[in-house]
């Protein structure tokens, strides 16, 4: 054996056999071509691709409407490399539906190709398409706008009748298509708004079932102007006292458990209108003590509301110095000095206006005089007479309607007035 192995040709057989072994076990897996099966010879150049073409649609579209098509189609190239990148780079290919003097209807169309360079293999997938003619036709239609989250407007807002500035529209499509419309419509969304919302909005077309129906609309878009107004707004309120507490007590002040509300009004012109609430009238004939009133607060004309709708109105009563009954009394009281207090009582005082905003009247609704109480020394009674008591109401910020307005009383230093009435009832337009 040992000289068989230094023996060159028998190496060398040996070799060779081997590697005819070696030889046909690797050519039996490679793929036989389809053109000899027997063969184990390939053409590594031969490649297949899938690329994707927009698919036209010949045909008269003065006339018809097609649907059903699909807007691109896969294609199967089969060739070269170079072939197939050609392919890839060429603006001329397409893939097409020849429907050219095909009637109303629908068909199973075969898909075809061109413009593909010479050698391959080109396999459009699916291979045929179905599709509907429909005669064209078109008719005007009214646009129609839903409003999105109308309960989700900024507080004190509410919202207005939509304005669109084109009331219809052309739809065009294929008859059965167009004959199937129920309405057109556009979106506007209002969530959160609190100023007039204007903008453009996309229309659709739909049928009874709710599905949007493909045709062409012109306009396709719309200008829509939704109107938002302020519905509400506060404004400060006041409180007025009628009648007098008991002798000797006075009111010293008067607290609210609020100083404003809010008022509401059906739109905003409406609410512009409204400027004021007529002052809480309270009563205070008797009272020798503080005292609290629950208070419903007037809605003003034109307001749908005010919140709150009551108000907590207390009156501080104060008990006022103690008064001299007459001169005569003072003078027999050796323990009286000349200047112990009194009170003088003078009548029919007149009422002046200030304060009214230019371009308004106003006018007293009963008398536009007062009686007024005046306490002090006998010495400065003494000499006190009627044109020394001034009474005023003060009109400012107050608009149109009727007022229930606080008398305000000017005297001498070191003498103390109250009105009687106190408040008086103006009349502003």
């Amino acid at each position: 054996m040992d000289k068989l192995l230094n023996n060159n040709w028998f190496v060398k057989i040996v070799s060779f056999v081997m590697a005819l072994m070696l030889y046909a076990i690797v050519s039996a897996g490679e793929t036989p071509s389809s053109n000899n099966p027997s063969s184990v010879a390939v053409n590594p150049t031969q490649q297949s691709s899938i690329v994707t073409e927009r698919l036209a649609l010949q045909y008269d579209d003065n006339q018809y409407v097609v649907s059903g098509a699909p807007q691109t189609i896969s294609v199967r190239l089969n060739g070269s490399n170079e072939s197939i990148l050609k392919a890839k780079l060429l603006n001329s290919k397409s893939a097409y539906l020849d429907l050219t003097g095909m009637k109303p209807g629908t068909y199973d169309v075969r898909v075809q190709t061109r413009g593909f360079p010479s050698g391959l293999t080109v396999r459009p997938s699916p291979k045929t398409v179905r599709v509907t003619i429909q005669k064209k036709t078109s008719k005007e239609l009214p646009v129609a706008i839903d409003i999105l989250n109308k309960n989700s407007l900024a507080d004190g807002y509410s919202i207005g009748d939509p304005v669109i500035d084109t009331q219809s529209v052309t739809v065009t499509g294929g008859a059965d298509t167009v004959d199937s419309i129920a309405f057109i419509k556009g979106v506007i969304d209002v969530k959160g708004a609190d100023a007039t919302v204007d903008k453009m909005t996309s229309l659709h077309a739909y049928n009874n079932n709710g599905n949007q129906v493909n045709v062409t609309i012109n306009p396709s878009t719309v200008n829509v102007r939704v109107p938002i107004d302020k519905v509400s707004k506060k404004l400060g309120i006041k409180a007025v006292t009628t009648g007098n507490p008991a002798k000797g007590y006075s009111v010293g002040s008067i607290d609210l458990s609020a100083n404003e509300v809010t008022v509401s009004a059906q739109d905003g012109n409406a609410l512009s209108q409204i400027t004021n609430i007529e002052p809480l009238s309270v009563s205070v004939d008797g009272l020798k003590k503080d005292k609290t009133f629950s208070v419903t607060v007037p809605v003003p004309s034109g307001a749908t509301k005010v919140s709150p709708e009551k108000i907590d109105v207390t009156v501080h009563i104060a008990k006022e110095a103690a008064a001299v009954s007459d001169s005569s009394s003072s003078s027999t009281d050796s323990g009286s000095s000349s200047t112990d207090n009194q009170t003088k009582k003078l009548a029919n005082i007149p009422v002046k206006m200030t304060g009214l905003k230019d371009g308004l009247n106003a006018s007293f609704d009963n008398d536009d005089h007062v009686d007024v109480s005046v306490t002090g020394s006998v010495q400065d009674l003494d000499k006190l007479s009627d044109s020394d008591v001034k009474a005023s109401v003060d009109l400012s910020g107050l608009d149109t309607g009727k007022h229930q307005v606080s008398v305000v009383l000017s005297v001498p230093n070191g003498l103390q007035a109250k009105a009687s009435p106190d408040t008086v009832s103006v009349s502003i337009s």
